[in-house]
């Protein structure tokens, strides 16, 4: 993915961090703040956690980037590379990307706006489990 021209294609800056961000979360799946920040570090140590928070806050803001909400436990962070499916085990927190066909999401997207009356600007879809394959094992 071209994430220069992705974020000029938003009106954002192509900075170094917010470059570094979208490399990373591509890298390296579901990663909590800390991880991304600890990952970052690696190739940029005199980067700021102050500077990850506003970047990342930006990308958030502007829906490249998604957060995964996990009960009782650190959010975790997804690049919106293609749409998918967040399914999060409520018992250990694991979180597993389910592809799913995009006709289905766009549909889905369609019958919420209608049913709700009104334009629904994203669609992030997260399924919670009781235990997951982790847990099991």
């Amino acid at each position: 993915m071209q994430y220069i021209d992705l974020l000029k294609d938003i009106g954002l800056k192509a900075t170094p961090q917010r470059l570094c961000i979208l490399k990373t979360l591509a890298k390296h799946t579901h990663p909590t703040i800390d991880e991304l920040y600890d990952e970052i570090k690696k190739d940029y140590p005199s980067i700021s956690l102050a500077t990850v928070y506003k970047n990342l806050g930006t990308l958030l803001d502007c829906g490249l980037v998604t957060e995964v909400l996990r009960p009782n436990l650190k959010s975790k962070f997804d690049i919106k590379e293609k749409p998918h499916i967040h399914i999060v085990c409520k018992k250990c927190g694991y979180v597993k990307d389910c592809d799913c066909e995009t006709s289905d999401l766009k549909n889905y997207h369609k019958i919420l706006e209608k049913n709700t009356n009104t334009k629904i600007d994203d669609l992030n879809i997260t399924a919670f489990v009781d235990d997951c394959q982790n847990c099991k094992n």
